[in-house]
């Protein structure tokens, strides 16, 4: 009935003199930031904190495993920063004063060089874990204790501070990423838009599952979030997550709809969950970006050793419609752009179980 153990006493309710300190420099900065992490979904405080960011107006970005804190769609929200992240949120990251990093470890891969921003801004971070605070970047207002707590005290103080030419010059750079040309994929179809198709086509409180490798990235930069949530391993790089994650997904909450994402290589790691989803009867909806390589090895390879190819390619995978008939399951093809919207209804239709299989350019990187 109860959990408790005695070796784990977390604090919970954040430093009085800290908070205020957070509050006052939040009134003298002209350019503040907050960057979301996971640790928001972790402490079921994604409520508190978008009432923060809404009622002081303060623009806001998010790890990849802060995604889905904020939707997508919000004036306020300026994408995902990281090695593979949007443009604007690392615009927004480079020229902010003051960044409040929330629930976010300030690793590697969301800042290159952790130490140049503690160099070059008033770095405030929040996280429930101390050893967390400090460990990769030292903050100059740091703060123990647990987000949902900290934000609830947050949001019963006034908001001060006039943020919005910071808005502006965000707003603009958002414009001229949003103008800037990708290049076109010459067979099947751009993974990008469509996943945007697809999760905009999802119920507002969905659950999109990316695994790793390209198609992680196509799905952190394009999925559409609303009320739902976006799972994927982050950092662990767990090739084969999606698959038994949906399952996972789908049992704890069998009446939100779940979609899993994954590429052809990381879904013939874990293609044997078919079965445990057949056996314990879990709908599940899987799509899998064919390119038949190792997309995201095989990019690196591109780049960084001119085409000299090795253990990337995948061209004698299964036949994934004969293997969704060996589990019951129904089968979509989709390798042109013109059945795109048709397909995509046709697969979120009802809850049956279904692998939609996308053809993709292999030589189209992220």
């Amino acid at each position: 009935e109860k959990v408790d153990i005695r070796s784990y006493k977390p604090t919970i309710q954040g430093h009085a003199v800290q908070m205020k300190k957070v509050l006052k420099q939040l009134g003298k900065a002209k350019k503040p930031l907050i960057c979301v992490g996971g640790g928001v979904h972790l402490s079921e405080a994604v409520s508190a904190v978008r009432t923060f960011i809404k009622d002081r107006q303060i623009p806001a970005v998010s790890t990849m495993m802060g995604l889905g804190v904020m939707p997508t769609g919000d004036p306020l929200y300026f994408g995902m920063v990281g090695n593979n992240g949007h443009k604007t949120a690392m615009y927004a990251l480079k020229n902010a004063d003051t960044v409040l990093m929330v629930g976010a470890r300030v690793a590697d891969r969301t800042i290159r060089d952790p130490a140049w921003i503690e160099e070059t801004k008033v770095l405030i971070h929040i996280d429930v874990d101390p050893a967390e605070i400090g460990k990769n970047a030292g903050p100059a207002i740091p703060i123990v204790g647990d987000i949902k707590h900290i934000f609830n005290d947050f949001n019963k103080s006034e908001a001060s501070g006039d943020y919005s030419a910071w808005l502006d010059e965000l707003n603009e750079q958002k414009e001229i990423e949003s103008r800037r040309e990708r290049p076109v994929p010459e067979i099947g179809v751009d993974p990008r838009q469509f996943i945007k198709k697809l999760s905009s086509s999802m119920k507002d409180t969905a659950v999109y599952v990316a695994d790793v490798g390209q198609n992680q990235i196509w799905s952190c930069k394009n999925a559409v979030i609303r009320e739902g949530r976006f799972l994927t391993s982050g950092g662990m790089g767990t090739m084969g997550y999606a698959l038994p994650a949906a399952i996972g997904a789908k049992i704890a909450s069998p009446k939100r709809q779940v979609v899993a994402v994954c590429g052809d290589g990381a879904f013939q790691m874990t293609m044997m969950e078919l079965a445990t989803a057949g056996q314990y009867k879990v709908p599940v909806k899987l799509v899998i970006l064919s390119n038949q390589a190792l997309g995201l090895v095989r990019q690196y390879q591109h780049y960084t050793y001119s085409d000299n190819y090795t253990v990337v390619d995948l061209c004698a995978q299964p036949n994934l419609k004969k293997l969704a008939e060996a589990y019951d399951m129904a089968y979509l093809k989709l390798d042109s752009e013109s059945a795109v919207d048709k397909t995509i209804k046709a697969f979120l239709k009802d809850d049956t179980s279904t692998i939609l299989e996308v053809v993709v350019d292999r030589d189209l990187w992220v």
